[in-house]
This record gives structure tokens, sequence and C-alpha cells, in this order.
């Protein structure tokens, strides 16, 4: 559930001179100026506006701008004029900003990275692969690298469907003792429609992706 709302902080509260209490006659009061401003979470998103009450100090009656005297409504919006949002009412703003900037660099370091191991592959890269036709929820599927040619690779295909990528292999997965060749191209095209969804070096001695399973054309005739 996201908790959201508005808050409000006084700014500035100080004596203010030259203003008659409209409710006691009373001419000693003090300014307020305070902020409304949006939160999420209780963390400040940005603020709203300013608001001026000027409060007798005898019987606590606040006016607005609007019901006292012109030369006093003047004083007291040029003072509120002078009392800036605090930094820290823009903090919700500021986190968007980075998370944006944060993503924005993450997605060009995946692309770079990607780059650079569609060009620069070594053999156990392991390509996660998307099939969006697949009937069930298991649309991704795995190639691994096992030789490297001028232009182009030779993988080998897992045996499971999954519908995440995943970093192990499950215990009855492993890659199939036969191999496909792609071309560099190729998978550059497959990574602009999707169907290529990364490319990554996990270390397969560690995380199962040394596997490997003996070729069944009846298994393999999906893939």
């Amino acid at each position: 559930m996201v908790i959201y709302g508005w808050n409000t902080k006084v700014l500035k509260d100080a004596p203010f001179a030259g203003h008659q209490c409209t409710n006691c006659g009373h001419e000693s009061a003090h300014i307020i100026v305070s902020a409304s401003y949006a939160h999420i979470f209780w963390i400040p998103v940005f603020p709203y506006k300013k608001v001026l009450h000027l409060v007798c100090d005898n019987c606590q009656h606040a006016n607005k701008p609007k019901e006292v005297s012109p030369e006093v409504r003047a004083l007291a919006k040029g003072l509120k004029s002078s009392v800036r949002f605090p930094f820290y009412m823009f903090s919700g703003v500021a986190i968007i900003m980075a998370l944006v900037a944060y993503f924005a660099v993450e997605t060009y370091m995946d692309e770079q990275r990607f780059e650079k191991y569609l060009t620069e592959p070594e053999v156990n890269d392991i390509y996660y692969l998307y099939d969006k036709d697949e009937p069930t929820e298991y649309k991704y599927s795995l190639l691994k690298v096992i030789d490297i040619r001028e232009d182009s690779i030779d993988v080998s295909p897992n045996s499971f469907g999954y519908n995440y990528e995943p970093a192990v292999l499950m215990e009855d997965d492993g890659f199939y003792d036969v191999y496909f060749t792609y071309h560099i191209d190729q998978l550059r095209e497959m990574h602009k429609t999707d169907e290529l969804k990364s490319v990554v070096r996990l270390g397969s001695e560690t995380m199962g992706m040394d596997r490997v399973i003996t070729y069944n054309p009846e298994d393999f005739e999906n893939k």
C-alpha cells in the first residue's frame, strides 16, 4: 500500500509590528509562514504553496493577509516572499531524478556490456532467449557458447524452459551435446526483436552451467 498525502511545516515564526488584531485590538502579533508539501511514505516530494497568517499574541486570533490593511499586507507578503522552501522538501524530486539517472546509466552500461560480450565472445558465455509465442509461462531458454569462429559462434541449447533468467540451472537441466551456429549479426537482430534478452558470464563450473545432457530428438524437436 502506498502512503501519500499532504503535510504542513512552519517555515518562519517571528514577531511582527504594526498590526492591530481585528478580534481584540491588541497590537502585538507574530507572523507565521508555513508550507504545504506532498509526501510519499512521509518523504517530502515537492512543496505546493506557502501560507501566511498574522497571529495575535493576546487572543491567538489568526488573520489572513486579505483581512488586514494594505500596508500591513504588503509588509507581510514581502516577508513571505523572502522565506524559501527548504531543500529537503524537494527530496522526492531529487530521489526520482537520481533513480532515473541511475537506471539510464545502468541501461547504457548493459548495452555496452552486451555489445562487448557479443563482439568479444568467450566459451561458456550464456545467452538468454525469450520466446514470446511460447503458450506457457516458461518463455526463457538458454544457449551456451562452446566454440568461437571469426564472425560466428557455436552454441548448445539447454533442456528446460524457465519463467525468469536463471543464474543456476535446475537439477535435471543441462546443455545438449549438439550445437547451432549463429552469425554475430544474426544475434544482434535477435536482440533488437527481444528474442535475445541478455548475454552474461556466470562461471559455468560453479552455477551448474557445465552440465551436459545427451541429445534426444523427441525432447529436442520443439527447441
